[in-house]
């Protein structure tokens, strides 16, 4: 048993176990691996500052251009356009009316009969304010259907960077698992013949075979979500490519400043910009509303023929509606709906700050959280191996060794997990303020 220990530590240190040096990396991964999927684009091609995991700005401006949602806004945008012109040309038009009637007459002692016809042109006028009311209305109607627009490129913006990061963190975590399959299988052959050569029991070997097929099955699973993640991005952006095999980029000290980026995120959001613009548009008509308790005149010019063509007529009329309970209803309700948009966009305006508020606590913290887990994986992996040297001279069971790979195992993948974290929280941030695929601005 003494010359079998000796044979496998003569092994080890030849190479066929597996070793760790002190200034080795550790053999698991913890986000830096080649294995992992990042879809990196060429550094030269893209802008200072552009996160170097993310795809290139042409494509993924192709990409939220022609998302149905952008498409929708932007057709609800012409709608506005014509609902401006509709409202500056104002509700009433021109109509006509003709009229015909037969008159008999028998004051004489003969019976006359005779046709008479009038025609009649008339028109509704808006009175004095209600014209730039609805031009001021218009307008706004206009300015809220290019906020949407801009609102709908913005949510589609978020929601591919939240798909993207959610692919290179299913590809990072099967990565990590591949590694850990690999090594397991690699395991599995140096029980098999230190077994051979008398250095370990078939119950360790047992206990090896079992951790291959359990890490072999996570490693499957991983994939198949990583798959999963990768249709999804393709369902959603069909032209935008899925991320390519490479390493993810190493999160540095960011030198951006958190509160300026947290107050141009609640000054440029898209929705509470969009709230604020349906409560204006609310004010405009309720003012409106008010405005059409006063009914509108009509005003008519009419011309006709009587007793057979013996008499001609030629006439102006007007006609003004009394306005009643409905129309005052309908101001009320109109000032109504004002109140509830006002507090519609306060309730925004603190929803966003505190969403703004978290994402800057992910940002502050999440480098000094990524450092540690790596630290955390790195020390982890190393001290597995020496527990795996330590089984093959004997001081310890492989019990012990697959607890210490299991632990290990788990430190790689939290590891991972803050390394895409960090990523994602810091593009969330400059996207949200308008720092990154901000496609509305003319600088983008």
């Amino acid at each position: 048993m003494i010359g079998a220990r000796c044979l496998a530590a003569l092994a080890f240190a030849a190479g066929v176990l597996p070793a760790v040096a002190a200034d080795a990396p550790p053999v698991l991964a913890t986000g830096a691996s080649p294995a992992v999927a990042a879809g990196v684009p060429p550094a030269a091609a893209a802008p200072a500052g552009y996160p170097a995991e993310l795809p290139p700005l042409g494509r993924v401006r192709s990409a939220i251009e022609e998302a149905p949602d952008v498409r929708a806004a932007s057709a609800l945008r012409d709608a506005g356009l014509a609902e401006r012109r509709q409202l500056i040309a104002g509700p009433h038009e021109w109509s006509t009316r003709a009229e015909y009637r037969n008159r008999r007459t028998s004051d004489t002692p003969v019976v006359d009969r005779f046709g008479e016809w009038e025609l009649a042109l008339e028109r509704a006028v808006r009175r004095s304010g209600k014209a730039e009311l609805d031009r001021r209305l218009g307008d706004q109607r206009v300015t809220q259907a290019e906020v949407a627009l801009a609102d709908a490129r913005h949510e589609t913006a978020r929601r591919l960077l939240t798909t993207w990061y959610q692919v290179l963190r299913e590809q990072a975590a099967a990565g990590v698992l591949d590694e850990q399959a690999a090594l397991a299988a690699r395991e599995v052959e140096i029980i098999a013949r230190r077994r051979q050569l008398g250095d370990a029991s078939l119950l360790d070997e047992q206990q090896a075979q079992a951790a291959a097929a359990q890490t072999e099955a996570a490693a499957r699973s991983a994939r198949e979500r990583a798959e999963r993640a990768r249709r999804q991005l393709a369902g959603q952006f069909p032209t935008l490519a899925p991320p390519a095999g490479a390493a993810l980029p190493t999160p540095g000290e960011s030198t951006d400043d958190l509160a300026a980026l947290g107050e141009a995120a609640l000054q440029e959001d898209h929705g509470l910009q969009l709230a604020r613009a349906a409560a204006a548009r609310g004010r405009l008509e309720s003012e409106r509303a008010a405005a059409e308790r006063r009914p509108d005149p009509t005003l008519g010019i009419r011309y006709g023929s009587e007793r057979a063509g013996a008499e001609r007529l030629v006439g102006v009329f007007v006609s003004i509606p009394f306005g009643g309970e409905a129309r005052r209803a309908a101001a009320d309700a109109s000032l109504a709906r004002a109140a509830a948009f006002e507090q519609l966009a306060e309730a925004r305006l603190r929803q966003l700050s505190g969403d703004v508020g978290a994402l800057q606590v992910a940002v502050s913290a999440g480098l000094s959280r990524w450092q540690a887990a790596q630290s955390g994986a790195q020390l982890q992996a190393r001290v597995a191996e020496r527990v795996a040297l330590s089984n093959q001279l004997g001081e310890t069971g492989f019990t012990e060794v697959l607890l210490a790979r299991r632990q290990a195992l788990d430190a790689a993948l939290l590891a991972t997990a803050a390394h895409v974290d960090v990523l994602e929280s810091r593009a969330r941030l400059l996207l949200d303020a308008h720092r990154l695929w901000d496609f509305d601005s003319p600088a983008d």
